[in-house]
């Protein structure tokens, strides 16, 4: 390991004299160093001061200087030390007052050059000292430190908490009885992805659970879903190569196991840039030619992901969107289950907010009144909440995205009537992402139908770099937790 320069041997502009020059003895008698009135007194290397803070003569040091070590007496009395003062110095004649100037311009340039050198090796141990404390402050500064889209800031950052602009997800399931559970995912200012679990019937968000171990690049989406089978966590990424990468962990479980997509299936590459969306069994992310690509687990068949087309709602016309669109992807049946009839949302071509159903025969029953058909701008993030409709097998769909004055916004169904909105939820950072909770269901455990209740409408999205939760209530959205993220 190399070890770092030593500055008392090299300065960048200066060099120290050789050890074969004079020796240079600082004496009472010699005006150095200069005193600045109303700074402190300036100290001889023996604990002596020749001027105070008034500018005033102070005391003379103990002993006059050093020679290879050793204490010498100076060759003759010191003006102060015989108390003869400004006349003495007159009285010695025009050679010796000739001599003393010459010594005090040589004593000048040396203190000089000696201050710059000491100056230097002080200044470069300062920085050293100052970059030790911000890392022991757990905040580090880097020119490869990216925001939420992977653009590089420059800007310091809290290695241990949310890192600005980054994406976003929640997922969460009913439990017996009463109540829910959901688990919030977001990435850290060192780019660990972490997740806090919410309770309702304790009200409270969990301490983080840090994935230190994984190669998540910075800014990468993390769609994140639930098997209730077991149940069990689904959490997707790309790392630093954009290599599409999943982990999984049961419900109280603290340590990640590699995602089957991983394990049985060839590494793939996503398109960087693009933004991903999941809801069981699907993963959705976006093309190089704009189209919109499918994962599915087929738990009926293989028991693994897989990459065909097969099943979307018309295999002829699937969707383009506009390039790097945000995406969610819901239910759009109540009673869920194969060949699972889902949607997504998405910014079309033109600019404008579309959906596109898919999964099954009775795909499109609650979105057959067509597309909100409203202008967003590009690139804004997209979410969306489904919950069952009473008295039919659709579902109410509230979509969210950010508008162009960087308020959150919202479109809706909640009945037969089509599409209503925008709806105003709330102000928020420039470029959040945006991701809202929608109760899983799968036939599998007969956990079928997408409850009628409201309790789990819940979105989340950054604020004053804060992640802000809010609630729908009957009709109006409110504020609810900010998520501790330490």
């Amino acid at each position: 390991m190399s070890l770092p320069p030593n500055h008392r041997d090299s300065q960048p502009g200066l060099e120290l004299a050789p050890s074969s020059d004079p020796e240079v003895l600082y004496r009472p008698s010699d005006p150095y160093p200069i005193a600045v009135p109303g700074q402190a007194p300036v100290p001889y290397p023996n604990e002596g001061s020749l001027y105070t803070a008034d500018g005033s003569y102070g005391s003379p040091p103990s002993s006059y200087g050093y020679t290879n070590g050793e204490k010498v007496l100076p060759p003759y009395p010191s003006a102060l030390e015989s108390g003869v003062g400004a006349e003495a110095g007159a009285a010695a004649g025009p050679g010796s007052r000739k001599k003393l100037w010459i010594m005090i311009g040589v004593l000048a340039a040396v203190a000089v050059i000696i201050g710059a050198v000491v100056g230097g090796v002080v200044g470069s141990k300062s920085s050293a000292n100052g970059a030790k404390a911000a890392e022991s402050s757990g905040s580090t500064s880097s020119p490869n430190s990216s925001n939420g889209n992977g653009n590089s800031t420059g800007a310091s950052v809290n290695t241990t908490s949310v890192r600005p602009l980054t994406r976003l997800s929640v997922t969460g399931r009913r439990l017996a009885g009463d109540g829910f559970t959901s688990r919030l995912f977001w990435q850290g200012g060192d780019n660990h992805i972490r997740t806090s679990k919410y309770t309702s019937t304790g009200g409270q968000w969990s301490r983080p659970l840090v994935f230190s171990g994984l190669d998540a690049k910075p800014g990468t989406p993390i769609p994140a879903t639930i098997y209730l089978l077991f149940p069990q966590f689904e959490v997707y990424y790309l790392d630093s190569k954009n290599t599409f990468r999943g982990i999984n962990f049961g419900e109280d479980e603290t340590a990640p196991k590699t995602d089957s997509i991983e394990t049985d299936r060839a590494a793939f590459t996503i398109d960087d840039g693009t933004q991903m969306s999941a809801y069981w069994p699907y993963i959705i992310y976006q093309n190089p030619n704009s189209t919109f690509h499918r994962q599915v687990f087929d738990s009926r068949g293989m028991g693994y992901f897989n990459d065909t087309m097969q099943g979307w709602f018309d295999t002829d016309v699937v969707p383009l969107g506009d390039n790097r669109t945000g995406i969610a992807v819901v239910p759009t049946v109540k009673a869920y289950k194969g060949p699972y009839a889902a949607g997504i949302a998405y910014r079309d071509q033109d600019g404008r907010l579309s959906v596109f159903s898919f999964g099954g025969d009775d795909t499109g029953i609650s979105w057959d009144t067509g597309s909100p058909n409203i202008p967003i701008p590009a690139r804004t993030s997209i979410a969306a909440i489904a919950v069952g409709r009473p008295n039919s097998n659709s579902t109410n769909t509230w979509i969210l995205y950010q508008d162009a004055n960087n308020k959150i916004q919202c479109v809706y169904q909640d009945d037969a009537n089509g599409w209503k909105g925008p709806q105003e939820v709330g102000d928020a950072d420039a470029g959040t992402d945006i991701a809202c909770l929608t109760e899983t269901v799968l036939d599998e455990p007969e956990q079928v139908l997408l409850s009628e209740q409201t309790d789990m409408r819940r979105c989340y999205y950054q604020y004053n770099g804060a992640i802000q939760e809010k609630r729908l209530t009957s009709s109006t959205w409110i504020d609810g937790d900010t998520i501790p993220t330490q």
